[in-house]
């Protein structure tokens, strides 16, 4: 049978989408004129698609499984990747693509289809199968309606990938991969190519790694927000960022994807004045988050012969290092106040950045986030970003829609200005892990920006992983499902991957979740968290206020997991089922202590001693249950997190360095009580029970002791212990404490729960 190509024309805008349809196996696309502009599509880089491919098949599955797959190579669909799998002789499989990425997402919608297996991005490798691979009955061909699939954000680096190693990198690799990622923003290592910059102007080592910050503070250095936060940086952790970053570039070549690097953006260290003491440096206003003055950033002008003289340092030496895709990421002023708003001087910015761009590497396209223009709104306004954007040539720079779900930067600013534009998911500030994921709408905004005539791709500028999964899959799942893709119908399959099977309870539970928790008005952007997570509410508290309120029903999300508990034995053996009832689960209890907290709050207004130690007690016993349940999985453990900043010490006092730093990411940031502090709050394992809870703890203390005493309760007193709290906890050195290994069995431990807070719930309501 032929393939069938379509047109998807939703208002009006041409843009390709190949449904998904059904091939004899050798089958090709008719393919029509691309629609994408050249000028946006990377170089094709030489590699061995084949290699790749088998490489990674044998990562993930077991060496008797990963022999029975054949690889052939496609040509592209008129500037589209297209994949295809599908029977092949002697009990095999056969995968097909136009590249090592589409090949990769051959071997996925196969596993997701016809194994109902799902590889999930921290799953353990390799996949465990309860029988043999079947063979597809009939060969699939899918054209992706995206041709670049944007991944990563620049604060991913610090809220998940400042400590891992390449073990982690190889795996999450190969995820990218098979779900078709082919734009990461790569951003390890560049500290090293800083270095020997900064170096070559007569700046010292010393110098230079004490204008760096520590390694989990990196991406906003990097971004000019910030500099010395926890430096000196260790010489030891460049040069592992350094080799570390050679195997991935290398990587993710080796699969066709084309790697964004980092540029020059006019972020200099102040020492440069000595060196150069006629260069146009200035101070940029301090102040960043609530940072003291000393960490404010110095910027470079971009008139300066010198800006462009750095540039072309900086990528001879980085591509000496890491090679090039010509590629490269940069923002200027990020959530800063640029020296000078006159368009005309913006205008300039642009043009030296890219000026200096282009005599570096004359194939340059420069990638820019959008988010500082829609966090900044009234500053950015239409006149100066006209300016600075059209101050580059017309499809050398291409524009990253940072948060397309709520700020969708081509919906509110007259089209991007006709700029061409990736549309991305965030999803999540900071890692926080509460439970987000609105599938419809999400699905909707794709379908829309896809429809655009200066839209390129899609993807996601996330800023940590370890967050809801089924969000992410569905966004790059999306541009390969063709025009009439049904949202409920794509949850059915994901029911049955996660449950390795078609399981009538597990099905009925995802539904459930996709009709009434996984909403459009469900949270979205922003800080939430439990109200575990939240500090007590009180007007002197000037530190962040996570959202802790929902959109849905408990009972919705109660019934849903309690439906999910119902499934077979089969199911229940599934990691990525047992993943998603603690995932769930742990909500349950959130939205749970949400009551408790009202309940505790209407006692202590109603200044009722005994039934506000009453709701005390039950509200922290509540977060201990939760704090146990987080202690089944792998992916909620504090202790994971903070032994591999360990491990990336050689000397014990490197280790301690690294300890504090992941420690401070995740509570202070920066200054207990500060702007930041709770911004990357987890749901996790010991950060519960250890750090969130004795907040509470010593909260319910207090005020237990003004109601006895029939005196005013001090928030001066408390938040004063919170700080010092804070500070202690950041300086303690004693993660062997935390497990890094789950205990327990996360089902039963639901099960557990959900018994014990049902029947409290009746009796409560007795």
């Amino acid at each position: 049978m032929k393939t069938k190509t379509h047109l998807f024309r939703p208002h009006g805008f041409r843009c390709l989408v190949a449904a998904t349809a059904l091939f004899a196996v050798g089958a090709f696309a008719e393919t029509p004129e691309p629609v994408v502009p050249a000028e946006v599509r990377a170089a094709a880089v030489a590699t061995d698609p084949l290699a790749a491919i088998h490489g990674l098949i044998a990562r993930v599955l077991p060496a008797a499984e990963a022999e029975r797959f054949d690889c052939e190579v496609l040509p592209e669909a008129g500037g589209y990747d297209q994949c295809e799998y599908g029977p092949a002789p002697k009990n095999r499989i056969v995968l097909r693509g136009n590249s090592g990425v589409s090949l990769a997402v051959a071997f996925n919608q196969y596993l997701r289809t016809e194994a109902r297996l799902d590889f999930d991005w921290l799953a353990d490798s390799p996949l465990q199968l309860r029988t043999p691979l079947p063979v597809p009955s009939r060969a699939v061909r899918l054209t992706c309606a995206a041709p670049q699939r944007f991944f990563l954000n620049y604060c991913t680096y610090g809220y998940t990938f400042p400590w891992w190693d390449w073990a982690r990198w190889e795996r999450f690799i190969d995820w990218m991969a098979m779900n078709g990622v082919n734009r990461p923003l790569l951003q390890s290592g560049q500290e090293a190519v800083w270095l020997r910059v900064w170096q070559s102007y007569g700046l010292s080592a010393d110098e230079v790694r004490t204008y760096f910050s520590a390694p989990a503070h990196l991406p906003w250095h990097r971004m000019g927000n910030l500099d010395r936060w926890g430096g000196p940086l260790p010489q030891s952790y460049i040069d592992a960022q350094e080799k570390l970053q050679k195997r991935i570039v290398a990587r993710v070549r080796d699969f066709g994807m084309s790697s964004i690097l980092p540029a020059f953006s006019g972020h200099v260290p102040p020492e440069l004045s000595r060196v150069r003491p006629a260069a146009k440096i200035v101070r940029i206003k301090p102040g960043w988050s609530g940072m003291a003055p000393e960490y404010a950033t110095s910027f470079l002008d971009p008139t300066d012969p010198l800006f462009a003289e750095i540039q072309r340092k900086f990528v001879a030496e980085q591509t000496r290092l890491y090679g090039t895709d010509h590629l490269y990421a940069t923002d200027p002023f990020n959530e800063m106040t640029p020296p000078n708003w006159e368009p005309s001087y913006l205008a300039s910015v642009a043009r030296g950045i890219f000026s200096g761009l282009s005599e570096a590497d004359p194939e340059a396209q420069w990638y820019e986030m959008t988010w500082t223009f829609t966090y900044q709104k009234r500053e950015w306004t239409p006149d100066r970003l006209r300016a600075m954007l059209h101050a580059v040539p017309r499809g050398r720079l291409v524009l990253l829609d940072y948060a397309g779900e709520e700020t969708g930067f081509y919906d509110t600013h007259d089209g991007a200005y006709g700029l061409p534009f990736v549309w991305n998911y965030l999803g999540n500030f900071g890692g926080n892990t509460h439970l987000q994921a609105p599938l419809a709408q999400i699905s909707r905004l794709e379908s829309n920006a896809l429809s655009a005539k200066n839209c390129v791709g899609v993807g996601s500028t996330l800023e940590a992983l370890g967050v809801n999964p089924v969000a992410y899959e569905l966004v790059f799942d999306r541009p390969w499902q063709g025009p009439d893709f049904d949202p409920a119908r794509w949850v059915e399959s994901y029911a049955e991957r996660r449950a390795g099977g078609r399981d009538p309870a597990v099905a009925d539970a995802w539904a459930q979740l996709f009709r009434r928790v996984f909403i459009d008005h469900s949270p979205r952007t922003g800080t939430y968290g439990s109200i575990f997570q939240a500090m007590p509410e009180m007007p002197e508290w000037h530190g962040r206020k996570l959202k802790t309120g929902v959109d849905y029903r408990t009972q919705d999300l109660m019934q849903a997991v309690e439906r999910l508990l119902q499934a077979s034995a089969e199911s229940r053996a599934s990691d990525s089922y047992r993943y998603d009832v603690v995932n769930l689960t742990r909500e349950v209890l959130c939205d749970l202590g949400l009551e408790a907290h009202g309940r505790m709050l209407a006692a202590l207004r109603a200044e009722d001693l005994t039934r506000f130690r009453r709701e005390s007690a039950d509200f922290l016993a509540l977060g201990r249950d939760l704090d146990d349940l987080l202690g089944t999985r792998r992916e909620f453990l504090l202790g994971v997190w903070l032994a591999e900043a360990r491990n990336c010490g050689a000397a014990p006092e490197e280790r301690d360095y690294f300890e504090a730093n992941a420690r401070e990411i995740l509570t202070a940031w920066h200054r207990p009580g500060g702007e930041l502090t709770d911004y990357a709050s987890r749901q996790w394992n010991g950060l519960i029970r250890d750090y969130y809870l004795p907040r509470w703890e010593k909260w319910i203390q207090l005020q237990d002791e003004a109601l006895e005493r029939g005196t005013p309760f001090r928030p001066d007193d408390y938040l004063r212990w919170v700080n010092d709290a804070c500070r202690q906890w950041i300086g303690a050195r004693d993660a062997a404490r935390y497990a890094a290994h789950p205990v327990g069995d996360p089902v039963a431990t639901a099960e557990r729960l959900l018994e014990k807070y049902r029947e409290k719930s009746a009796a409560t309501s007795r």
